[in-house]
C-alpha cells in the first residue's frame, strides 16, 4: 500500500512515525484539533456530534494533507459546511463533491468562492446524496485518492452502507477512506462504522483520536465547544457530573480499497 508522505505544511503537533509493512510516513494515533464547529439540527445530539455540517477547518486541512498530494482528487460524499472542500482546494487537491439540496450547494459555493477564489476552479460540485449520486458521477468512479466524509448521528444502517459503498466506487485502488464520527452514548458508533466500511469491500487501516486541545507542558488543555445555535435550537449543554468525563474526541476511522 503506497501513501503519500504528508506534506511540510502539516500541522506541527502531529507527529509521524514510518509504518513497519510500507516505507512511508503515516500519521500517528493522536492529533491534536480544534472542536466541532456550528450546530446541525439533523443530528440527534447537536451539542456532541460530528458530522459533515460542523467538522473544524483546521481537522479538515489534517486530513488532506495526511492522505492525499498535490494534484490529487478527492471525494466528499456530503459537503456540509464546505470546510473539506475548502481545505482540499487551498491545499492543491482537485474536489468532486455531493451536496443534498439546492440551498447546500449555494452554501458551499458561496463559501467557497468567498474563501479560496483563486482556486475554486479545482471543485466540482454536483447535486446528489450517497447511493443517489448525480448523472455525472460515473466519469468519477475509481479515480479519487482520498474521500471524507461525516455521517450524521444518528446514521442509519442504509445510509451508513449508501455511503460506504458510494466512496469505495469513488476511490481508486489503493484510495483511502476517513470517516470521521463521535461515540454515542450507549452505542459503539465506530464499531458500527467499520463493519459497514469492510463490507463494501474496504480495508480498516487506522484509528485516530482527534483531541479537542492544545498541548501545555506535560498535559493537554481542552478546548471549549464552539456552537452556533441557531433560533429556536433544542440543543442543550450538559455539564459533566462527578465522576463524569467530558466528550473532547472525535474519532477518525481509515480504510484502503484494495
Amino acid at each position: 500500500m503506497n501513501h503519500p508522505a504528508p506534506e511540510a505544511a502539516a500541522n506541527p503537533q502531529q507527529p509521524k512515525i514510518t509504518s513497519s509493512n510500507a516505507n512511508k510516513a503515516v500519521p500517528l494515533s493522536v492529533w491534536l484539533t480544534e472542536p466541532p464547529v456550528g450546530c446541525c439540527p439533523t443530528c440527534e445530539n447537536p451539542t456532541n456530534a460530528a458530522c459533515a455540517q460542523r467538522i473544524p477547518s483546521g481537522l479538515a486541512r489534517q486530513i488532506v494533507v495526511a492522505f492525499s498530494a498535490r494534484g490529487d482528487l478527492v471525494f466528499i460524499p456530503d459537503v456540509g459546511n464546505a470546510a473539506a472542500l475548502v481545505a482540499a482546494v487551498q491545499a492543491g487537491r482537485r474536489v468532486r463533491a455531493l451536496a443534498p439540496s439546492h440551498q447546500s450547494a449555494n452554501l458551499a459555493y458561496d463559501t467557497l468562492h468567498s474563501t479560496a477564489p483563486a482556486v475554486a476552479s479545482l471543485a466540482v460540485l454536483q447535486r446528489g446524496t450517497p447511493g443517489h449520486p448525480s448523472g455525472r458521477a460515473d466519469s468519477h468512479q475509481r479515480r479519487a485518492r482520498l474521500a471524507i466524509a461525516a455521517p450524521h448521528d444518528s446514521a442509519t444502517p442504509g445510509q451508513l452502507t449508501a455511503l460506504a459503498e458510494t466512496c469505495t466506487r469513488a476511490l481508486r485502488p489503493d484510495g483511502v477512506l476517513v470517516i470521521c464520527t463521535r461515540q454515542t452514548s450507549g452505542q459503539e458508533t465506530a464499531g458500527h462504522v467499520v463493519a459497514h466500511a469492510r463490507a463494501a469491500g474496504l480495508v480498516y487501516l487506522q484509528h485516530i483520536a482527534a483531541v479537542e486541545a492544545t498541548a501545555h507542558e506535560a498535559g493537554l488543555v481542552p478546548l471549549a465547544p464552539v456552537t452556533q445555535h441557531r433560533p429556536g435550537c433544542a440543543c442543550h449543554h450538559p455539564r459533566p457530573g462527578p465522576g463524569r468525563h467530558a466528550l473532547i474526541h472525535s474519532d477518525l476511522l481509515v480504510f484502503t480499497k484494495p
